[in-house]
């Protein structure tokens, strides 16, 4: 895994600025790691945002500041996640096909990737959502003793489906417990690691965009330059062109 160049890094911003969020974390991933996007969409989620994990923690080190609200009384609370305990969270079970069985039914399921959650995005029902995901990651299926189609299969079985994926892929939704200091309400909320690190990346490129503007402004010089310059050099020189002002 690569670090980007400050160019680099103001691209992927400005690429990304206009994604959707399963599509930014695809361009973060290939930048950062040189491979495919073909290759990264078919990763599982929790594979996915392991990568995601590691980049973050290369790109700004291993603390992760978050906010919540307490449910409960509104209280806010500020938090710090290690990129590091997050990481290790127990791994999916890998790429190979899953087997589940019912008293009728025998299915062969796959782990959903960046593409199936692609698929379902513009659903806007959250039960409907969870079938199309669940047909999407059938591989086989046979209900008393017959092949079915995947959008044939009974609705009773979808919950065990999204059991059976979400336990063998526990990564894919990472669940932080929080404790309000005010009320001692607890409560858990979902980690979006990609929203995390898009605002980490977003501050970061508009940061280096006011300095090249001021240090343009100041000197005349080119972006390519400016932004080549060590931070502690393009910092000194922000200092100084500050207090030639």
């Amino acid at each position: 895994m690569r670090i980007p160049s400050n160019s680099e890094l103001i691209d992927l911003w400005e690429r990304g600025w206009a994604e959707h969020p399963v599509d930014r974390a695809l361009s973060v991933l290939s930048v950062c790691t040189g491979e495919p996007r073909d290759a990264l969409a078919r990763l599982s989620i929790g594979a996915r945002d392991r990568e995601l994990i590691e980049v973050y923690e290369r790109l700004f080190g291993p603390a992760l500041d978050a906010f919540a609200q307490c449910p409960a009384c509104n209280e806010p609370l500020e938090y710090v996640l290690s990129t590091r305990d997050l990481a290790a969270s127990p791994p999916s079970s890998g790429p190979e096909a899953l087997c589940l069985t019912t008293d009728d039914a025998c299915l062969t399921l796959r782990l959903p990737d960046s593409l199936d959650l692609r698929a379902i995005n513009s659903c806007t029902n959250p039960e409907l959502a969870g079938r199309h995901l669940a047909e999407r990651c059938i591989v086989e299926a046979n209900v008393a003793g017959k092949p079915v189609p995947p959008n044939q299969i009974p609705q009773g079985l979808i919950e065990p489906i999204s059991c059976a994926l979400a336990a063998a892929d526990p990564a894919a939704e990472m669940l932080i417990d929080l404790n309000c200091i005010a009320c001692s309400h607890r409560w858990q909320v979902v980690l979006d690691i990609e929203r995390f690190l898009w605002s980490k990346i977003s501050a970061t490129a508009k940061q280096l965009l006011r300095e090249v503007h001021a240090l343009a402004s100041a000197y005349g010089w080119r972006e390519p330059d400016i932004l080549a310059l060590s931070p502690a050099r393009r910092q000194t020189y922000m200092e100084m062109a500050w207090a030639a002002l």
